[in-house]
């Protein structure tokens, strides 16, 4: 993937235009990476914005989120130690003023990992709990789901691929002044692999509406973001038999212009419980923070780093690291 990388940024140097003074106020594209919640529909967060008519936008991003939890119960079974890679190519088109096009297209893979013990010294920096993983091997991959007995999930050897496609239509409601107001709806594809917990086997749809306002506190120099939207799963392989009928979502962003090329953000992400279980990794409410900003590469490209957390413990990741390029033809 780092070839891809480096790629995308000797080619946007070359010949792509300027980004727009928009571009650097983006929300981070990211979801929920618990490995039984990337597997469905929920899409990454997006603002209001679209791109201009005729213009094709490209968003590559990798994410790595590290994971561990571990809850037992009479009738269930859940263990979710291990860390989840996924690199995304997002493209997005202009189709006219108001309506865009976009494909979503990740690359996904589940291993042990290497982060675990840098996990482990960072709580113990700040006094925080390790939730038990000090009881384990370090960097091993358990995915496990057990429910009345029976097996649903046991992933435990590194595998990776092509995960679910996602297909998507926004159309620009209104825009007055500085907000811009939106809705988007898609599709997410069963071209992943349930098996390897690169997809879910399943066609689930979603619908959102989102906001964005380029003058928060009346000044020019902060960014506001907000969505909230319906997905409703289809029927696949991953647990269906406690698979909800449809799952809200939904994101707040706020964008700080701190220097002429750099922009600092703080970012909610939250949706509802994806299972009706007795485990919170399942069946809670997700909330996760993240925190970082992005840089304009020159006037070309630019470059989104972050991090986030889980506000909710269990519902999603302890921890997931964040590197995105940006740029436009």
């Amino acid at each position: 993937m780092s070839r891809i990388f480096l790629i995308a940024i000797l080619t946007s140097l070359v010949a792509f235009p300027q980004s727009s003074p928009a571009d650097l106020f983006e929300p981070f594209s990211t979801s929920n990476l618990n490995p039984f919640v990337q597997v469905f529909g929920i899409p990454a967060t997006r603002s209001a914005y679209q791109a201009a008519d005729g213009q094709l936008n490209w968003h590559l991003q990798t994410e790595i989120a590290n994971n561990f939890t571990e809850s037992r119960e009479d009738n269930e079974v859940i263990s979710i130690d291990g860390e989840t890679w996924r690199t995304n190519l997002s493209l997005r088109y202009g189709m006219t003023e108001r309506w865009e096009i976009a494909l979503d297209v990740p690359y996904m893979r589940h291993d042990g990992g290497s982060l675990d013990s840098f996990i482990e010294d960072w709580h113990g920096w700040f006094g925080l709990p390790n939730g038990g993983r000090e009881d384990v091997m370090d960097d091993q991959l358990t995915y496990l789901y057990q429910l009345n007995g029976i097996t649903q999930v046991d992933l435990r050897d590194s595998v990776s691929g092509i995960g679910d496609v996602s297909l998507s239509v926004s159309y620009l409601l209104g825009k007055e002044a500085d907000k811009s107001w939106g809705v988007r709806a898609g599709v997410k594809l069963p071209t992943g692999d349930p098996d390897d917990l690169t997809g879910s086997d399943g066609t689930d749809v979603f619908m959102s509406l989102h906001l964005s306002d380029a003058s928060f506190f009346r000044h020019n120099d902060w960014y506001f973001h907000g969505s909230i939207g319906l997905m409703v799963p289809g029927d696949g392989d991953i647990i269906e038999e406690t698979l909800e009928d449809y799952v809200v979502f939904g994101s707040t962003t706020v964008a700080w212009h701190s220097w002429k090329k750099v922009s600092l953000k703080a970012q909610l992400d939250f949706h509802s419980a994806m299972y009706d279980s007795d485990f919170k990794e399942l069946d809670e409410f997700a909330v996760q923070l993240v925190l970082g900003g992005s840089v304009e590469l020159g006037e070309k490209l630019l470059l989104d780093i972050s991090v986030s957390e889980d506000i909710v413990t269990d519902a999603s990741p302890d921890v997931v690291f964040q590197l995105g390029l940006r740029s436009r033809f």
